[in-house]
C-alpha cells in the first residue's frame, strides 16, 4: 500500500443519524446556515507576539452581550491546544478575533452576538464538504454551528464532488509572480497547480473553507512536510499560507540532523509554531475503520496494513478467488507521474509497485530496488534484475530511473507529482542496475521521507514527450493512464478502468516478487487471488450491503456502527492508523473571503479564533463516536515525532 500520496478525500463514509448527533451533543437544534472574497496584501499577519497576536483589544461595535469586554489577551503558549479546555469557547474565540480585527486595515467587529463586516452586515462565508459522505456533511454542519454560536459567523454548508473541487477550486493554473512576505520580496519561480503563485493567483472558483481533503502528515519522517510548509513558495500550498516564523531555517536544522533523536528535537519548534499559526485548522485524527471478509487472512491494525498484500489469502493459502473492495470516490487519473490522490494510488498499486515499502515494524523493505548509504549523503540504489516492462520496453534498468528523475522530475516543465522530491539531488548511473543519488545535505532517514520513492516508467515511452516538452501529452498518454506498460511489476494486471465505476484486475502470473529472498514465505506464490477489483459505490448502504453479503471483501465502517460490526461474526473490523488528518482548509488567497473586503484568514489570530471556536471533544464524541483523537499540530499522537502535550 502506497503512503506517498499527499491528500485524501474524506471517503470513509462515516455517518451518524442527525437526531443521534444532536442528542449526543446536548444541542436542541442546528444554527441557520448561509453563504460567501478578498485581497492578498503583503503577506504579513502583523504579528509581533509569540502567538501571532499583538495583545490589542480589537474592535467591538456591540453592546457586550458576548460576555467579553475585549480587554483580556489570550495566553496561547508554546504548544497551544485550540478547541479544548481554556482554549475553547466564545470568550477566547472572540478575544482572538478582535486581535485579528486590529491587524486588518478594514473595520470588522461584533454587533452583539454577530460578527459584522465594514458595511455592518453579518459575516457570511461558506464551507464545502464531500458530497454523499454523511460524516463529512455532519462535520461541516457542526463547524457551522460552532462558528455561529462562538463567533457570530453565518456559515453556508455546501456539498461538492471531490474531483470537481480539486479541479476548479483547490488547484489553479501555475502563473508564478512575486509578493512581499515578512518584509522580503519573494518570487514564485517554479509554480505548481497546488501552489500557482502568490495570494493574488487564485483558482477558477472562489471558496472560503473546505473539509473535502485531509492531508498526509508523513509520520515516519516529517521532513517530507517541507512540501507543505518550507516557506510560502513551497510545492504544495493551495491555501496560500505565509509562515510567520523562520520555517526554512528550522527545516534546514532538521535536514542536518544525523540521528533520529536529533530529528525529533529539530521538529519540536516547527510543530509548536504550526500549532500556534494553524495554517490549516486542525481538528482530529481518526483511524480507518475497515470491515473485512472474516475468511481473509492478512489485515492488521498497523500503519503498514497492506504492505504484504501479495501474501493475503482466504482460508486456504492457495491461489483462489477474487479480492474485491468498494470505495465512495472515483479516480481522476491512474497516471503514476501525476496522481496525488490516495484512492487512485491504491488502484495503481494493484498493478504497479513502487521502489520500496515499510513492513509491520516500520522497517524499510525493498521492492523494486534496495537503498544503502554510509554517510547519509550518497545513496546507492540497487535495482532488481528480474524486473520487466511490457513489450516492447523490455527489462527495467537503472537507466529508466535515472532518465525519469533527470528529464521529468527535475525538469522545469513537466511538474510531476514527485518533482519537489528531487530538487537539488544529483543522480548518476553507476552500472546497468545501479545508480547513485547525492544529497545537498546528508540525511540518514531519506527513505522515510518518501522522496526517493519511484514508480518504474519506461524511458522509451516518455522520451518523445520529453523531446517536445509536451506536458499535456504526458498527462494524457493512454499507456500511462491505462497502466499498459507494467509487465511483471505489479501483483495484478489492470484489465479495465471504468472511469465512473472502478477498476478490474487479473492475477499477474509473472510477478517479480515471487523470485525474491526477502519477505513472507507466501510471497513465493503471490498474489494468492485470481482476480481483484475496486468498485466505486457512492451509497454507503450499498457498500455495507456488499460487505455483509460477501460481494465485497473490504469496506469502510461508519463509527456509529463500529460496535455492531465488531460483534458480527460475519465481519472482521480493524482500526487502521492512517497518516491523514481531518482539517479545515481556509483559503488565504484573494478569492478566499467572500464576506467583505480584506481576508481575515490571512491573520494568525483569526485562524486561532476559528480553532478556538470549535470543540474537538464534542466533534469527536458526537460525530465520530469517540473513535478519533484531537489534532493540534502536524503529527498524530502515535508518531514518535509528536512534540508532546506539555
Amino acid at each position: 500500500m502506497s503512503r506517498r500520496h499527499t491528500d485524501r478525500t474524506d471517503d470513509d463514509s462515516r455517518h451518524i443519524g442527525r437526531r443521534q448527533w444532536l442528542s449526543a451533543l446536548g444541542i436542541a437544534g442546528v444554527a441557520t446556515l448561509a453563504g460567501c472574497s478578498e485581497q492578498g496584501g503583503d503577506g504579513g499577519d502583523g504579528s509581533d507576539g509569540e502567538d501571532g497576536s499583538d495583545g490589542g483589544n480589537g474592535t467591538d461595535d456591540g453592546d457586550g452581550e458576548d460576555g467579553s469586554d475585549g480587554g483580556n489577551a489570550v495566553d496561547v503558549g508554546d504548544f497551544p491546544q485550540f478547541g479544548v479546555g481554556d482554549l475553547y469557547g466564545q470568550e477566547v474565540a472572540r478575544t482572538l478575533a478582535r486581535d485579528a480585527f486590529e491587524q486588518s486595515e478594514y473595520e470588522y467587529g461584533f454587533d452583539g452576538d454577530t460578527m459584522v463586516n465594514p458595511d455592518g452586515d453579518q459575516v457570511e462565508i461558506n464551507i464545502y464538504h464531500s458530497a454523499g459522505q454523511e460524516t463529512s456533511q455532519l462535520t461541516a454542519e457542526f463547524i457551522a454551528q460552532e462558528l455561529g454560536q462562538n463567533l457570530g459567523i453565518n456559515v453556508v454548508v455546501e456539498a461538492i464532488d471531490g474531483t470537481r473541487f480539486n479541479n476548479e477550486y483547490w488547484t489553479a493554473e501555475a502563473q508564478g509572480g512575486t509578493d512581499t512576505v515578512n518584509g522580503e520580496e519573494l518570487e514564485w519561480a517554479s509554480p505548481t497547480p497546488q501552489n500557482p503563485g502568490p495570494r493574488s493567483v487564485t483558482s477558477n472558483e472562489p471558496w472560503d473553507m473546505s473539509i473535502v481533503f485531509g492531508l498526509n502528515t508523513y509520520p515516519l519522517n516529517p521532513l517530507t512536510n517541507e512540501v507543505f510548509f518550507d516557506g510560502a513558495n513551497t510545492f504544495y500550498n493551495p491555501v496560500g499560507y505565509y509562515p510567520q516564523f523562520d520555517v526554512q531555517a528550522l527545516f534546514e536544522d532538521a535536514r542536518e540532523a544525523t540521528t533520529r533523536e536529533e530529528l525529533q528535537q529539530a521538529f519540536v519548534e516547527i510543530f509548536e509554531n504550526l500549532a500556534r499559526e494553524q495554517p490549516y485548522i486542525t481538528l482530529l485524527f481518526s483511524d480507518d475503520l475497515v470491515g473485512y471478509n472474516p475468511d481473509l487472512n492478512g489485515p492488521i491494525e498497523n500503519f503498514s496494513n497492506g504492505w504484504d498484500l501479495p501474501a493475503w489469502h482466504f482460508e486456504d493459502p492457495s491461489v483462489s478467488g477474487s479480492y474485491d473492495t468498494v470505495t465512495s470516490a472515483g479516480f481522476t487519473t491512474l497516471n503514476p507521474l501525476y496522481n496525488t490522490e490516495n484512492g487512485a494510488g491504491d488502484a495503481i498499486a494493484r498493478a504497479l509497485d513502487q521502489g520500496y515499502t515499510f513492513d509491520e515494524n516500520q522497517e524499510y523493505f525493498p521492492l523494486l530496488y534496495d537503498m544503502s548509504t554510509e554517510d547519509g549523503e550518497v545513496w546507492t540504489f540497487e535495482v532488481r534484475e528480474n524486473l520487466q516492462f511490457s513489450e516492447p520496453y523490455g527489462q527495467v534498468t537503472a537507466e529508466d530511473f535515472v532518465y525519469l528523475i533527470q528529464e521529468l522530475h527535475q525538469s522545469d516543465w513537466a511538474n510531476t507529482a514527485a518533482s519537489s522530491s528531487w530538487d537539488g539531488v544529483e543522480v548518476e548511473q553507476t552500472g546497468e542496475f545501479e545508480f547513485e543519488a547525492t544529497l545537498e545535505t546528508p540525511n540518514l532517514l531519506w527513505p522515510q521521507t518518501y522522496d526517493p520513492l519511484l514508480y518504474p516508467i519506461p524511458r522509451d515511452l516518455v522520451e518523445p514527450y520529453v523531446e517536445e516538452e509536451d506536458v499535456d501529452g504526458l498527462e494524457q498518454d493512454e499507456e500511462l493512464l491505462e497502466l499498459q506498460f507494467t509487465g511483471n511489476l505489479g501483483a495484478f494486471t489492470l484489465d479495465e478502468w471504468n472511469r465512473g465505476s472502478g477498476t478490474e484486475y487479473t492475477r499477474n502470473d509473472e510477478y517479480y516478487l515471487r523470485d525474491i529472498d526477502e519477505g513472507p514465505d507466501l510471497f513465493s506464490e503471490g498474489p494468492l487471488f485470481e482476480e481483484a477489483s475496486i468498485s466505486v459505490v457512492e451509497e454507503q448502504a450499498s457498500r455495507l450491503g456488499a460487505l455483509e453479503t460477501g460481494e465485497a471483501d473490504s469496506a469502510a465502517i461508519p463509527p456509529e456502527q463500529y460496535e455492531s460490526y465488531d460483534e458480527d461474526e460475519n465481519v472482521t473490523v480493524r482500526q487502521v492508523p492512517t497518516p491523514y488528518n481531518t482539517i479545515i482548509s481556509v483559503n488565504q488567497r484573494e478569492n478566499g473571503w467572500n464576506a467583505g473586503p480584506g481576508n481575515l484568514f490571512q491573520h494568525v489570530p483569526f485562524r486561532q479564533a476559528l480553532a478556538s471556536a470549535i470543540s474537538k471533544d464534542q466533534l469527536i464524541e458526537g460525530v465520530y463516536r469517540g473513535l478519533a483523537e484531537p489534532h493540534f499540530t502536524w503529527q498524530p499522537r502515535w508518531s514518535e515525532f509528536y512534540p508532546g502535550d506539555e
